[in-house]
């Protein structure tokens, strides 16, 4: 093992080698010499600087941990693949979300009265986790996947080894409880009807 100021003589692929032995500092060699760069590339391709500095960093965390099962000739190009993926991972997450939170609103607009306030996020937060720790657990399990995870039908029909129509029919029929729960005359489905008509 190099000396700790033998470490930025070597090449890329040689600390790769090295940080595949646990060679911490190898791998802090590795991260040093390429951080700024990789959080300059992100914040070119995200507006929110602090993002940005998280995605790199996740890349990072993510190349150590998998250190033992990398086999890296250019370990550079991946790390900025891995960031250009990060993003775009999160950015699909985020429309996944949306597109959740629109669909659920979609059941509850017979309800909705547009002079409702809105109110705090937290209210919807317990309605729907009180309600979806009462579901059966295969249920629970689709729908945490699909609203807490923001997994796709098919990314979750293929970990739970189930069809993407089973994972479509189990969340759908989550949906239509959560609508049966529902009353115009219940002060908190009111307001919960009101937040998620906001967000659409």
């Amino acid at each position: 093992m190099p000396k700790e100021t033998d470490y930025n003589i070597l090449s890329d692929q040689q600390l790769m080698i090295l940080i595949g032995q646990d060679d911490y500092a190898g791998f802090t060699a590795l991260y040093l010499r390429h951080i700024q760069e990789l959080i300059q590339y992100a914040r070119r391709l995200h507006t929110d600087e602090e993002e940005s500095n998280d995605f790199v960093q996740e890349v990072f965390a993510s190349l150590w941990m998998r250190r033992h099962d990398l086999h890296l000739d250019t370990p550079l190009a991946w790390l900025y693949m891995s960031v250009r993926k990060q993003m775009l991972h999160n950015l699909r997450k985020q429309k996944n979300r949306d597109k959740y939170i629109e669909n659920l609103a979609s059941y509850l607009n017979p309800f909705y009265d547009p002079v409702l306030d809105v109110i705090q996020e937290k209210q919807v937060r317990d309605f729907i986790e009180r309600e979806t720790a009462k579901l059966p657990s295969k249920m629970q399990q689709i729908f945490r996947m699909s609203r807490q995870d923001f997994l796709s039908h098919r990314e979750i029909a293929e970990e739970l080894q189930l069809s993407e129509k089973t994972v479509k029919k189990q969340i759908n029929n989550v949906l239509k409880i959560f609508r049966s729960k529902i009353s115009p005359r219940q002060a908190e489905v009111i307001v919960i009807i009101s937040y998620l008509m906001s967000q659409k």
